[in-house]
């Protein structure tokens, strides 16, 4: 699963969570990105983000979005969307979160992209506020 287009990113990402697959979740991502948890804790390297990411996984039962928005640079793009999460409580019932993401892309040597960059709550705190 590999994204042609910066755009399909969050697509192949959408598919690769609902089908709870923190492989192919993972393969979306440069071996050593940068993100941001759900708490505006920031996480360093693939061990961090796949621990994040795997915990994600655990409690979603669906996952759904729509990018909002794909800005090109030469081999970087700077892509957005809107996105709602349907989450299960330790109690066995459901809460949904959504929010608006950031991303920072890079095109790799195949031509194809991956996040190098993420935080899934961009718009949910400023950037002097994240904690790290």
């Amino acid at each position: 699963m590999s994204a042609n287009d910066p755009g399909d990113l969050h697509r192949l990402f959408i598919d690769a969570v609902n089908a709870h697959d923190l492989d192919a979740v993972m393969a979306l991502f440069e071996p050593d990105p940068v993100g941001v948890d759900l708490d505006g804790n920031t996480l360093h390297g693939g061990a961090a983000m796949r621990e994040f990411l795997g915990g994600f996984l655990s409690v979603t039962r669906r996952l759904e979005g729509q990018t909002r928005k794909v800005i090109l640079a030469g081999d970087l793009a700077l892509i957005s969307s809107n996105w709602r999460a349907v989450i299960a409580t330790p109690a066995g019932s459901s809460v949904t979160s959504e929010g608006t993401t950031a991303e920072v892309a890079r095109r790799q040597a195949d031509g194809t992209w991956r996040f190098l960059i993420d935080d899934p709550q961009f718009l949910h705190e400023s950037v002097s506020e994240a904690k790290s």
